[in-house]
């Protein structure tokens, strides 16, 4: 089929607002009931706006003890006299989303385009660390409750171009629908290496970064779930000022090392986490928007009991126009 045809016939491709917009409805009835049209914010009371958009990554990855974290380095500016780490590393923005701006350095080259492509200021560079096993561990806590729980796990399959001993890197990408939409940056990236043929069965993953804009497969795995792997992070994230909605993305060795408790912690996402496993190409429409509702539910029911525990609401105008000021700029 062709990619631009079967991108309309499966949700998992469409654009966030065309996913959520039949969902309008209930944001409207949970406003009204709460009073509160930035109720969402208080989910997370200890993060700028709930974790809902333009809050510090490295604020929260600084909350996390340092054994469970990437060597990390934090610039408000950069220059390309600092090398704090190895080749390679991640880059990435202080302040962004759904795998914008994160890039893999693999040498001065990388860097220095980056560099020029980007604003060099607010930036992280994080240790690369190259576990093949990486996951959505979603994570909420109700704030009247001593303990939180895990309410989905998503697995995460890199975009992985698989030869035929006949087609051309190339042709590859360009008939295969996860690599379609970013072909153009593919064909870049891989540039000398666009006439290569791939032995029938052999594996290339030409994209390291596990989000699903990136290609990323995304699979439920919250049958993965064990009670060592959720009192672990439990135990984290509860040190963590004022969170408990959110998603946690880490790598681990193996399943069993994840299963165990053992991992390493990429970062923390807030009210803005998507309950990702629902891109699971397995799932229906139906199901996936039964589960979005569960962990919406969850965020709302955090929401009041924090409201309820004496946190005030935040000001929906002051966030209106902290949106308008985003989107204008």
């Amino acid at each position: 089929m062709n990619p631009k045809i079967e991108k309309w016939t499966k949700y998992e491709f469409w654009s966030f607002w065309l996913f959520y917009a039949p969902l309008t409805p209930w944001f409207i009835y949970k406003i009204i009931k709460s009073g509160a049209p930035a109720y969402f914010c208080s989910a997370n009371p200890g993060i700028k706006w709930g974790g809902f958009m333009n809050y510090s990554k490295i604020d929260l990855i600084n909350q996390i003890d340092k054994q469970y974290i990437p060597k990390t380095f934090f610039y408000s500016s950069y220059n390309l006299e600092q090398f704090p780490l190895d080749f390679p590393f991640i880059i990435k923005p202080n302040i962004g989303e759904r795998g914008i701006g994160v890039e893999l350095i693999r040498n001065k080259f990388d860097f220095k385009n980056y560099l020029a492509l980007h604003d060099n200021s607010d930036l992280i560079l994080q240790e690369y660390i190259n576990y093949p096993l990486e996951f959505g561990v979603f994570y909420v806590r109700l704030p009247k409750e001593t303990k939180g729980k895990i309410i989905s796990i998503t697995a995460k399959n890199f975009l992985t171009i698989i030869g035929d001993g006949k087609h051309s890197l190339k042709e590859l990408i360009e008939n295969n629908l996860r690599a379609f939409y970013r072909k153009e940056y593919l064909f870049d990236r891989y540039k000398n290496d666009l006439n290569l043929i791939l032995g029938k069965g052999q594996e290339l993953m030409i994209e390291p970064i596990g989000n699903h804009n990136r290609g990323t497969t995304f699979l439920d795995g919250t049958n993965l779930k064990t009670s060592i792997l959720e009192d672990k992070i439990d135990t984290i994230v509860q040190k963590i000022n004022g969170f408990f909605y959110g998603r946690i993305d880490l790598k681990a060795k193996n399943l069993e090392d994840f299963q165990n408790g053992k991992f390493v912690i990429l970062e923390i996402n807030g009210a803005n986490s998507e309950a990702t496993h629902i891109y699971d190409p397995n799932f229906n429409l139906i199901k996936a928007y039964k589960e979005v509702l569960k962990h919406l539910n969850y965020q709302y029911k955090i929401a009041i009991q924090n409201h309820e525990l004496g946190e005030q609401w935040t000001d929906w105008k002051l966030l209106a126009k902290e949106i308008f000021s985003r989107y204008k700029s």
